[in-house]
């Protein structure tokens, strides 16, 4: 009860003071929260490579290779993923240098991540690379 008093009976510039300490602090703490939400944001932003590009998450990308473009490829994760061929089937894909080729609706583990070929078509190939492999 203290404190209400003693803001009741504060002097009505100490009341201002008070308003715009507390419109500050209300401020920082939005900006604070913003900042929060574009970086976590960040991490589920997409990229893109030569050829290629990708959404993401903390713990995943699915990324779209264009395929006429030779060479496509693009970073992701932490490592770099290139489409090195593709057919009606099967997809072959250099991951973190380590060349695999997949089945279209089949995974694979490649070191920490699994690689699953998800859409194959005349224009594009869509993969799914999720960390968590072996």
């Amino acid at each position: 009860m203290s404190t209400i008093r003693s803001i009741i009976a504060a002097p009505p510039s100490r009341r201002v003071y008070d308003r715009l300490m507390f419109a500050r602090r209300t401020r920082r703490l939005i900006a604070t929260a913003a900042l929060a939400v574009a970086l976590t944001g960040g991490a589920l932003a997409g990229c893109s490579g030569e050829g290629a590009t990708s959404t993401c998450s903390t713990t995943g990308c699915t990324i779209t290779f264009e395929r006429n473009v030779t060479n496509a490829k693009i970073s992701i994760l932490g490592v770099e993923v290139q489409l090195v061929s593709a057919n009606q089937d099967s997809v072959t894909l250099k991951v973190a240098g380590q060349e695999v080729t997949v089945q279209r609706g089949d995974g694979v583990n490649v070191g920490d991540f699994t690689v699953k070929v998800t859409e194959i078509t005349d224009s594009q190939v869509v993969v799914q690379v999720d960390r968590g492999g072996n």
